[in-house]
């Protein structure tokens, strides 16, 4: 993906954003005044902008596939396989943000896979690829919140959150729940885009900032969003980093819970 790639998607994206597709849903439509600080992950509130996450993946349900799938799909692979050898033969991996399940295949048969999403158009496509590919390892699949799963304590050997970072209202709450359902010793994987720190690429991705609300993701999401979290769990270290393509443009971390008992 060249450089004037993300610079033509950012105009798109601010345009179609204040263009005539503004009001799609008006139920998503902030209200006047909120400006573009609500729409940044840190400030948000939590009903504002998880409103704005669960319409904007409705909405993009129908294409989802034929636009996030091939540019995606390293980091998806990755992620998978990281995955898959921390959680090892019958192990147990949840897929928060499953989407419409473009990482299931991708999880070996000796798994068992969870995958919850808040949005049920999404599932309903992940659902239909599960039967289609009549992919066994996949036991279960959800309606529900990244930021209040209701799975009991250390349920999962595994968590994998592909994309979905600078997608929830509140990444912290997120990364606690998922902590929270992991077993001791396991691992989180999380697989992310996260914001340059200058250069062309951080001005393309200050403007795409711009139609947070309408992509229903932050390109303008800071590291320090998943980075101070981690660096505050003393239970928590990084076991893995590495920077993927296409562009080195997303980051997989797998993060182990410390085994204490």
């Amino acid at each position: 993906m060249e450089p004037v790639c993300w610079s033509n998607l950012a105009q798109a994206c601010v345009l179609t954003a204040s263009g005539p597709n503004r009001n799609a849903g008006a139920a998503s439509a902030p209200a006047r005044g909120e400006g573009l600080r609500s729409l940044n992950p840190l400030h948000a509130t939590e009903r504002y902008a998880g409103r704005h996450a669960e319409a904007a993946y409705s909405r993009w349900a129908p294409v989802y596939d034929l636009i996030f799938d091939l540019p995606f799909h390293p980091g998806r692979l990755a992620a998978a396989r990281a995955a898959a050898t921390a959680a090892g033969p019958g192990g147990e991996i949840l897929v928060i943000g499953v989407g419409t399940g473009l990482e299931l295949p991708l999880l070996p048969g000796n798994v068992l896979v969870t995958g919850v999403d808040i949005s049920a158009p999404m599932l309903k496509a992940a659902r239909a690829r599960v039967e289609r590919k009549g992919l066994a390892q996949v036991k279960g699949l959800a309606v529900m919140d990244a930021g209040a799963l209701e799975f009991p304590d250390a349920a999962f050997d595994v968590a994998l959150a592909p994309y979905v970072m600078s997608v929830v209202p509140d990444p912290e709450r997120a990364l606690d729940e998922a902590w929270r359902v992991l077993r001791p010793g396991g691992s989180l994987v999380v697989m992310n885009h996260f914001a340059a720190s200058g250069g062309l690429r951080a001005a393309i991705e200050r403007r795409m900032e711009k139609a947070a609300a309408w992509l229903g993701w932050h390109p303008n999401f800071p590291f320090a969003a998943v980075g101070d979290w981690i660096a505050a769990r003393p239970d928590a270290r990084v076991a893995e980093r590495a920077e993927l393509p296409p562009m080195k443009l997303f980051t997989l971390l797998r993060i182990e819970k410390a085994d204490r008992r």
